[in-house]
Order: structure tokens, then sequence, then C-alpha cells
């Protein structure tokens, strides 16, 4: 029988450090999105859960910032921002905030991905170069 749970936590335990964390914005960003739809179509309950499972996201982020990186500092701040904005905008049902956290999440989803790919060509230079 296919163990789908066993795939999914080999899948993950074989990840970078930064593929992880672009898979976790993006399923804020998957999570966001769809709050933003429930809400748009009266679904206060449905919306209200994906914005928790966001927030559980980011609340894992800041459980898992490296402070010997002075970058973690700035992303606490900015975890700690969007996760209150968070708060306001399921209290209130506020699309207007929602989206801006999307938008934040989005800038650095991109800027991870792109630190990944930086990091891989550094890499391989320094392969071809042993």
């Amino acid at each position: 029988m296919y163990d789908v749970k066993s795939y999914q936590e080999k899948y993950l335990s074989t990840m970078t450090s930064s593929e992880l964390v672009t898979l976790m914005y993006g399923e804020i960003i998957k999570n966001l999105k769809k709050s933003v739809v429930a809400i748009e179509g009266g679904r206060v309950s449905q919306a209200h859960d994906h914005i928790i499972k966001a927030q559980d996201i980011l609340f894992h982020l800041i459980n898992n910032l490296d402070f010997k990186y002075e970058i973690s500092t700035n992303l606490l701040y900015l975890y700690e921002f969007m996760y209150d904005t968070l708060v306001k905008a399921n209290i209130n049902k506020d699309v207007e905030g929602i989206n801006r956290v999307i938008g934040f999440v989005a800038d650095l989803k991109s800027t991870w991905v792109e630190a990944e790919k930086q990091s891989r060509i550094i890499s391989h230079n320094m392969e071809k170069c042993i």
C-alpha cells in the first residue's frame, strides 16, 4: 500500500532550509488567497480557518529563526507585523489587510527563490574550481 505520509516526510526531509522556507511562504499565500475568496463568498468560518493556518505557519517561522544571523531580527519584526495584521484582518474580515500580507510574503518568497538560485550557482562554480 502506498504511504502518502511517508512520502511527504521523506520529501520534506530532503529539502534545503531555503526550499522549506519557500514552501512555507507558498502555503501562507495559498491559505490567504483562499481566505479572501471565502470572505468574498460570505464563508467567514472558512476564511477564519485559512487565516489561522497562515498564522500557524508564521508562528512556526518565528520560532525557528536563528538569531546568530542579523537578518533574523528583521524577519522577526516583519513576521510579527504580518501576524498582527492577520489577527486584525481575521477579526474584521479585512481583505485589504490580507492582501497586504500576501504581497509581503510573495516578495519574501521571490527573494528566497532568487537566493537559492544564487547559492546553487556559487556552489556549482566552486565545485568546478576544486
